[in-house]
């Protein structure tokens, strides 16, 4: 609700207004339809859902306006102005209500800024549709296609010469540059912008250089009024434009510093894995080490309860990191070393009863001979 808020605070300039905002021109702005306060779109928005099947209830911090803007690109803004106050206002809520019909919703609110570089309209709809569908939802990139459609068509009833911009794909195909079409970086903006700051600020210098030469002369002709005019709305629009790139350079520093933070706390995690997998793999290598001397040596052994037990502190240090993987086959090993050992003196009792035939005793001599005792 507190994005609700505030988007309803800008557009009816209550609160602190923004300093790109000419606080003259003010009184230019048309309210066509009050904007519903949040409490009033959460209402909505409650009923709406309860107009679908859900399990879960609606979350405190659920979104219950869908704000959008109403704007025109360079060549569209001066036909756009050319037509009476009223016109302008119709059609910002014909085209407000016809994407509203669209995407199925409505509008619950409607304001037109003229107190800014360039006019348009700030609207607003509850984040969920009647059928209980979030307009989030609604909105795919097919359906944002035709919402443009439909725009250009109820703006054509009021200003035919205003026309649908040339989708993206149509761009390139046509050979557009791809600087044009693609979106800047953050990285390219941070490279960017203070060069284009550098120029805008040189085009403001140049207009207040001429604006005060022009307020110098004794004596303005009618001419001259024009043209003072004209040279300070230049001017207030150079330097909004001056300002918004300040902030956008403010802002992709910022972006900068925290991809850059950002990536250096991932190389340092990968690093620590890395780190990590070594260790792992080093003392992987010296239990099994560990594990093949022990068994050799017979220091892994089982106590009287039969639970596993190594009798060499090195060789329990080493085993230890791996036990949980190499500890059974460690033990079967030492079981059966146990178990042939059991064998061999066995074998040995037996050839110590001389009750067998003397060639018999001399072959089983010989072959334990060989054998550990």
């Amino acid at each position: 609700m507190g994005r609700a808020k505030s988007a309803r605070y800008h557009d009816l300039r209550m609160g602190q207004i923004p300093g790109y905002v000419d606080q003259e021109r003010l009184s230019e702005n048309s309210t066509i339809m009050t904007p519903a306060l949040p409490s009033t779109l959460r209402q909505v928005c409650l009923a709406n859902r309860a107009n679908r099947p859900t399990q879960r209830a609606m979350k405190k911090d659920a979104a219950v306006a869908s704000c959008f803007i109403i704007t025109f690109g360079k060549a569209a803004q001066p036909i756009f102005e050319a037509l009476p106050r009223d016109q302008q206002d119709a059609a910002y809520e014909a085209v407000s209500k016809a994407v509203a019909t669209l995407l199925g919703a409505e509008v619950t609110g409607l304001v037109a800024h003229r107190d800014e570089t360039a006019p348009h309209a700030h609207g607003q709809m509850p984040a969920i549709r009647a059928d209980g569908r979030p307009l989030s939802k609604v909105l795919t990139p097919t359906m944002a296609k035709r919402v443009q459609d439909v725009a250009a068509q109820a703006i054509a009833e009021f200003a035919p010469q205003i026309v649908r911009g040339k989708p993206k794909a149509q761009r390139i195909a046509d050979g557009e540059p791809r600087s044009k079409t693609v979106h800047r970086s953050v990285e390219q903006l941070h490279t960017d912008l203070p060069k284009e700051i550098s120029e805008k600020a040189a085009e403001v210098e140049k207009l207040q250089g001429r604006i005060a030469k022009m307020r110098a002369k004794e004596k303005l002709t009618e001419a001259n009024v024009r043209t003072l005019a004209t040279y300070e709305r230049r001017l207030s629009e150079k330097t909004a434009q001056l300002e918004e790139k300040h902030r956008m350079l403010v802002t992709a520093s910022r972006a900068v510093e925290a991809q850059q933070a950002e990536r250096e706390a991932s190389l340092k995690e990968r690093e620590a894995a890395v780190e990590l997998r070594e260790k792992e793999a080093t003392a992987q290598v010296e239990g099994i080490k560990a594990a093949v001397e022990a068994i050799r040596e017979g220091t892994v052994t089982r106590g009287e309860d039969g639970r596993p037990k190594v009798t060499d502190a090195t060789h329990a240090a080493l085993l230890r990191p791996v036990w949980r993987t190499l500890g059974p086959l460690v033990m079967s090993l030492a079981d059966m070393r146990d178990e042939m050992k059991a064998g061999l003196r066995r074998f040995r009792d037996l050839f110590r009863r001389n009750e067998l035939q003397p060639d018999i005793a001399d072959d089983g001599k010989d072959l334990l001979d060989g054998m550990e005792p």
